[in-house]
């Protein structure tokens, strides 16, 4: 059968290339009118007995989904590898945080390169308006702070006398109103700047 063409195929459907047959013309069939005659034949026939690639996968099998794009509105379920969309929704420079175990996610997830990530720090929001958050990786801030004169509240201390008072050594008077150094006071130690904090595994992953 010459010039095969495959008619009146109205909807998508699950075959077998070597017991299912499907409609053809043969144009090339001249005793028969201008429409040529309906004849059946195999998908293996209509293919000069080629064996269908293995690539083709029918309505019910499944394929593992190795460096393929998910297209929009793909459903996640059994047939999916989560491994790739996973991919996805931690790609490179991104953070993972898990809050009591320690395994490295390249274990846990099972892809990329990661590297713990803030020690000792929390996170921000970059704010471009702002020169103490306006870069991504910028760091800043004092876990402890020692206050400048200039930080301290502004306030007075007053020593005075109401009376004559006998000075050092009792030969000399002092008269009302002279003032006097006070006593000191306070450590001028660090204080603690730490707001509330919970301690958690960071993970940035560059690769």
């Amino acid at each position: 059968m010459a010039d095969i063409k495959i008619l009146d195929l109205e909807e998508a459907t699950e075959i077998t290339e070597t017991t299912d047959y499907i409609s053809v013309v043969d144009t090339s069939d001249t005793t028969q009118d201008s429409t040529g005659t309906t004849k059946k034949a195999t998908v293996r026939k209509l293919l000069g007995d080629r064996v269908l690639p293995d690539t083709i996968v029918g309505t019910t099998e499944t394929q593992t989904l190795t460096d393929k794009t998910l297209s929009t509105g793909s459903v996640i379920d059994a047939n999916v590898n989560v491994v790739e969309v996973l991919k996805k929704a931690y790609p490179i420079g991104s953070v993972y945080i898990n809050a009591s175990n320690a395994t490295n996610p390249a274990s846990l997830l099972g892809f990329g390169t990661w590297s713990a990530f803030g020690a000792g720090k929390v996170m921000v929001g970059l704010d471009a308006g702002d020169t103490s958050f306006d870069t991504a990786g910028k760091t800043g801030g004092e876990k402890t702070h020692t206050l400048t004169i200039a930080e301290m509240p502004a306030h007075t201390h007053k020593v005075g006398s109401t009376s004559l008072v006998t000075a050092s050594g009792g030969n000399e008077r002092k008269p009302e109103g002279t003032s006097d150094n006070t006593s000191s006071t306070g450590g001028g130690q660090a204080h603690n700047n730490l707001q509330p904090y919970i301690v958690v595994y960071f993970w940035k992953r560059t690769a």
